[in-house]
């Protein structure tokens, strides 16, 4: 039980770097939020997406996935919640840009409370399409079947804090010095182009759950 527990692991390793080298809304939204609003608001975002993360993972293995295939229903809805949500994110950073703020990219906009940047965190990958797909094919894929309940206690425990840890390493680089003063140098434009950004990526999976119908 324990090699394979290990084999498991293992894969389950290396496809969380390849998802963390694939970014997508939620890296997103911790990038913007650590060169807005510093390091700690970065954290706070990556906190609430590894919650998030955490939530859907035990959800998967308490069979979610399955429940998901019973109902297409509901993943056409959350794909189209998410894809609504990244386009308001988008849209009030094009807002705050062409004011010439270029304020953080959260829901709350020039709020930096670790609060509001945790809930932003939390609610982009709970509402996240490509969060789905990950915990309800790959993630599962890698979940022995009947397994006892503490390898799968381990499994999540263990894919969330490698998760976590990899979100702190995306907060670290883009809340340092260099990147925050090329950030300010340009704010405005960058502004734009991660508004422009997260727009882009709520139409495609918009358009992608209407074409899925």
């Amino acid at each position: 039980m324990l090699h394979d527990l290990m084999i498991t692991l293992t894969g389950l390793a290396v496809v969380n770097v390849l998802a963390w080298l694939s970014p997508g809304p939620n890296t997103l939204a911790m990038i913007s939020a650590s060169i807005s609003n510093g390091r700690r608001a970065g954290f706070s975002t990556a906190l609430g997406s590894s919650t998030g993360g955490l939530v859907w993972a035990t959800l998967t293995v308490m069979g979610a996935a399955t429940l998901f295939d019973l109902f297409p229903k509901a993943v056409f809805i959350l794909r189209l919640i998410g894809a609504a949500y990244l386009i308001w994110i988008g849209v009030k950073a094009l807002q705050s840009a062409r004011r010439g703020q270029g304020a953080a990219l959260t829901v709350s906009q020039v709020n930096d409370s670790g609060w509001a940047a945790f809930r932003t965190g939390f609610l982009v990958i709970m509402t996240n399409p490509k969060a789905v797909m990950f915990f309800g094919s790959v993630f599962t894929a890698f979940v022995p079947v009947e397994a006892p309940i503490w390898v799968l206690v381990v499994i999540v425990i263990f894919s969330q804090t490698q998760a976590f840890l990899q979100h702190c390493l995306t907060v670290l680089v883009f809340s340092s010095q260099i990147v925050v003063r090329r950030f300010q140098l340009a704010r405005r434009k960058v502004t734009a182009v991660i508004g422009t950004l997260y727009c882009g990526l709520g139409a495609a999976v918009a358009m992608d759950a209407l074409r899925r119908m």
